[in-house]
């Protein structure tokens, strides 16, 4: 495939008058539809991945948080031969129809894995539908707005598997389908090689702030005295302060979901824990729904710079992340807002590595819940500022080339998103283009 073709879906080149036969058929004609099991499962330490509607973002899984269940419980709910589809298998596609509704993911081949009830699975008649066109349907404009025309429920939302099955998809032959299929998986291989090396940039980063901070195998610090403190041993240099004393910290709200003047046109980034576990990622820059200048104004919400480190703090307690621009959030949030002594980069893995700690301190009959006042006497260790302020210089350059990377993914998903569009609406015919096709399902 050209680079041309990868690189400019406003190509003149892919561009042309349709000239092949779409059919269009409900999902439910041209799909096996089942979901995962709806057992209540026991979590064990290790064993089969089980994965639920959580577990699902824009591009891929979240795999940070992963519940395990049994052999004997996956081989007992999940089997081949079971009457109804509960048992995901190589060429599905997965969606999260409860809660984050839309999310979609092409099972590998190779991956073994249980489902909750929360999660769909579309499992496709090759005959007449590839696989990877499938997915790429499903996560196209027409199908995810039909999809959310659809949604149930008041206090979470649901797609129930009839109203799944009456979606419509459209598609043309099996050669072009595979051929759409190649050119969007250019885009998305292009991603995940981004998303492998941020992934390492984070390990990298997160190893030195243990090796520094958990350890305290710093620069300097061979023949350090550690002193006994509230949060452990720790170099006699170093301070303890509980948070209130130290930081700034804010929580959020969310404005009237009946006020459209809240929220219609709005420009102000207002984060959801959705928008971090989708994103699961070290920085995240942009959310899903936005609000007004009206509508901050009516809520508690308050909007915080960027750098600010936010922690979701109730019901899925302790993903973090850290804000590119000016933002909010909702009300499932405590935010921190960084200082010289105390930066970003030290309060991300702060609490990435005091999250048991923190989660304890949760209560809540209907949810669990961290509450500010408590998250606030809770004591940190303040690093000696030389040492804080080396360890700075040492990992800016790394999280700087991760916030590259991401806004290359995000040029990357706008490109794959436009050509998506442009495919699947039959506005580029590709009848007549050269592209290599895949034997098989990767």
């Amino acid at each position: 495939m050209s680079a041309q073709l990868i690189l400019n879906p406003l190509s003149s080149k892919v561009t042309s008058k349709k000239s092949t036969q779409w059919t269009e058929k409900r999902i439910g004609d041209v799909c096996i539809v089942g979901n995962g099991t709806h057992a209540k499962m026991k979590r064990v330490s290790e064993g089969v991945m089980y994965l639920t509607a959580k577990n699902f973002k824009e591009d891929g899984l979240n795999l940070s948080r992963i519940d395990y269940i049994s052999e004997a419980d996956f081989n007992k709910y999940f089997r081949d031969n079971s009457q109804a589809l509960t048992k995901p298998a190589g060429g599905d596609v997965v969606l999260s129809i409860i809660g984050t509704i839309g999310r979609a993911y092409l099972v590998k081949p190779y991956e073994r894995f249980g489902l909750s009830s929360s999660v769909a699975i579309l499992r496709p008649n090759r005959e007449i539908l590839w696989p990877k066109y499938l997915y790429y349907w499903v996560k196209g404009p027409t199908f995810q707005n039909a999809l959310r025309g659809i949604v149930g429920g008041v206090v979470q939302g649901y797609v129930s598997l009839l109203a799944l099955k009456a979606l419509s998809i459209r598609y043309p032959s099996l050669v072009n389908q595979r051929k759409i299929a190649a050119i969007l998986s250019a885009y998305d291989e292009l991603i995940a090689n981004n998303q492998k090396r941020i992934q390492i940039l984070e390990n990298m980063t997160r190893s030195i702030y243990r090796e520094w901070f958990v350890r305290f195998r710093f620069p300097g610090g061979e023949n350090i005295k550690l002193i006994d403190s509230p949060v452990g041993m720790i170099p006699e240099s170093w301070e303890v302060k509980r948070i209130e004393e130290v930081l700034e910290t804010v929580t959020g709200d969310t404005p009237s979901t009946k006020k459209p003047e809240f929220w219609e046109n709005g420009d102000i980034t207002w984060f959801t824990p959705s928008d971090l576990t989708a994103a699961g990622t070290m920085f995240v820059t942009d959310s899903l729904r936005k609000i007004t200048q009206l509508g901050l104004k009516k809520t508690k919400a308050r909007i915080f710079p960027p750098y600010s480190v936010m922690m979701t703090s109730r019901a899925t307690i302790g993903v973090v992340a850290i804000n590119t621009r000016p933002a909010c959030t909702n009300q499932g949030f405590i935010t921190c807002i960084p200082t010289e002594r105390l930066s970003a980069f030290y309060l991300y893995y702060w609490l990435e590595e005091n999250i048991e700690k923190i989660s304890s301190l949760s209560s809540g009959a209907m949810f669990k819940e961290v509450y500010q006042s408590n998250f606030r006497q809770l004591p940190i260790a303040i690093p000696e500022p030389k040492i804080h302020s080396l360890y700075v210089e040492y990992v800016k350059p790394f999280c700087k080339q991760i916030e590259i990377l991401l806004a290359q993914n995000e040029q990357l998903r706008i490109c794959r998103d436009l050509l998506l569009s442009k495919l699947i609406s039959e506005e580029i015919d590709v009848e007549n283009l050269e592209v290599d096709l895949d034997e098989e399902e990767d």
